[in-house]
């Protein structure tokens, strides 16, 4: 399944005297983010740095949640079998 990219949005933020930023309004409602949360702070080889929410436990939940729970069953060929795993078929043609 592909992702849908979401245009790149640019923020300034100013760092205080004790190295704490604040994440924009916006920036918290479209993440889903409040406070409490853990986020991960990576720093790249270009000293570029990335900031993203940690995923929680019903993160990961809702993410499988649309998944099919079934056996799926291949051909010889490597294809899978529709008539065997049906809702496994469905699901990976829904982006197609």
């Amino acid at each position: 399944m592909m992702e849908k990219k979401r245009a790149q949005k640019v923020f300034n933020v100013k760092l205080s005297t004790k190295g704490q930023i604040v994440i924009p309004a916006e920036i918290r409602k479209m993440i889903n983010i409040s406070g409490g949360n853990t986020l991960q702070v990576t720093l790249d080889e270009t000293n570029a740095i990335k900031i993203q929410k940690k995923p929680t436990a019903l993160d990961w939940s809702n993410l499988i949640a649309g998944i099919p729970n079934e056996v799926v069953t291949f051909n010889e060929n490597g294809t899978v079998n529709t008539s065997k795993s049906p809702n496994f078929a469905k699901w990976m043609s829904e982006d197609e």
